[in-house]
């Protein structure tokens, strides 16, 4: 697979795909709210997703089942994801085998997925594919726009991610008011 030119803003679709995931927040149950943007080389868009809710497509098949379903080819094309595709079948089956078998030629992610049987795995089987992968592309952004689902959904991890990033006062705010509705007491 030929990856598409490097022209293209990342900053610029990855801020489109953190747009798709706002759409899914609060209807994805444990899963991560995630957005994502497929390109062709020139920076047209071929489909966008989120994720839904457990069970159901994830950010990256739901964007690739819209450019299906408009008739858009995505081989070759870059794919934005806030967060690493999935490495295992749980629910449903991993993103990052179905991208490779989509031929996607780069995909640009935010940030690992810290779930413990996904960091670095879904990058390691999309390598491993021939993908091209770049990653940490506005990645302090998409910290603070899932901060609320790492502390509630990995709050063993949690405070050494929010601590790691500079982010741990902000990130537990964000996760107090998903929680519960307003301001985290002083």
């Amino acid at each position: 697979m030929s990856a598409p030119q490097d022209s293209l803003d990342h900053a610029h679709f990855m801020r489109l795909a953190m747009r798709e995931a706002e759409k899914a927040r609060g209807g994805t149950g444990d899963n991560p709210w995630v957005g994502c943007v497929i390109v062709d080389a020139h920076g047209a868009i071929l489909g966008r997703g989120h994720t839904h809710g457990p069970g159901e497509d994830h950010a990256e098949i739901d964007a690739a089942r819209e450019a299906a379903a408009e008739g858009r080819s995505i081989e070759g094309a870059t794919l934005y994801s806030t967060l690493e595709p999935c490495a295992f079948h749980g629910r449903t089956p991993a993103c990052a085998h179905a991208i490779v078998a989509r031929k996607i030629a780069r995909v640009v992610i935010a940030l690992r997925d810290p779930h413990p049987r996904v960091d670095g795995a879904g990058v390691r089987i999309l390598r491993e594919g021939g993908v091209d992968v770049v990653e940490a592309v506005l990645e302090d952004d998409v910290r603070r726009q899932l901060a609320a689902w790492i502390l509630v959904q990995h709050p063993h991890e949690a405070h050494a991610w929010a601590k790691g990033s500079g982010l741990a006062d902000e990130a537990l705010d964000a996760a107090w008011l998903e929680r519960y509705g307003g301001p985290r007491p002083r």
